[in-house]
């Protein structure tokens, strides 16, 4: 999980917070949105911290 965790940070931060849409991280780990949100939600990783200011 901790390099599962450290893929979708890497993808969060590179898509700026966003999870869906083309530039979305679900798109960029090639993973349905919905799987993504809840992998975060497990994983405990804070989103909006993704989000720029």
């Amino acid at each position: 999980p901790e390099q599962e965790r450290k893929l979708i940070e890497a993808a969060l931060a590179e898509s700026r917070g966003r999870i869906a849409g083309p530039s979305g991280a679900a798109a960029k780990l090639g993973i349905p949105r919905s799987t993504l949100e809840t992998k975060i939600r497990k994983l405990g990783i804070p989103k909006h911290r993704f989000k720029p200011a």
